[in-house]
């Protein structure tokens, strides 16, 4: 899936659940290449509640799992230390609407990342079709 679909979709599915939404990626022409905010997020949502750094993926969501968590932690990790902020990897896939069927549709794939009592970072995949806003108030269950 070309990168460009997958930010639009996002954002739709941000601006649904009531975030007002910016793409903050930024594209170097003379280089050829994109640059993430800090490094680690194409688009910032905001609500009265919530400060939502995002990171937009197509089908190499694994490599961003591993951007994120390897040597964007220490960026990461100071954005998670302020409660009201959040970060979100959302991954666009086309997935057959109905087992045996030919008929595709894009579904989201979101981890949201946190940081839990050790200051460590935890990681919670959502596949189901899950609203942002339903994501987000889930309380985690510390082990």
């Amino acid at each position: 899936m070309a990168r460009s679909s997958a930010v639009p979709r996002t954002l739709k599915l941000l601006r649904e659940a009531g975030y007002v939404v910016d793409v903050v990626e930024q594209y170097n022409a003379y280089s050829g290449q994109r640059k993430d905010l800090y490094g680690c997020f194409d688009i910032l949502a905001i609500s009265k509640v919530h400060t939502l750094g995002v990171q937009v993926c197509g089908q190499d969501f694994a490599e961003h799992v591993r951007k994120l968590t390897g040597e964007r932690l220490p960026i990461l990790t100071l954005w998670l230390e302020q409660p009201a902020r959040h970060c979100l990897l959302v991954g666009w896939r086309k997935l057959k609407v109905k087992r045996g069927g030919k008929q595709m549709v894009f579904k989201p794939r979101i981890v949201e990342f946190r940081l839990d009592e050790t200051g460590g970072l935890a990681m919670r995949e959502y596949k189901n079709d899950e609203p942002v806003k339903q994501i987000l108030a889930q309380e985690w269950e510390t082990e």
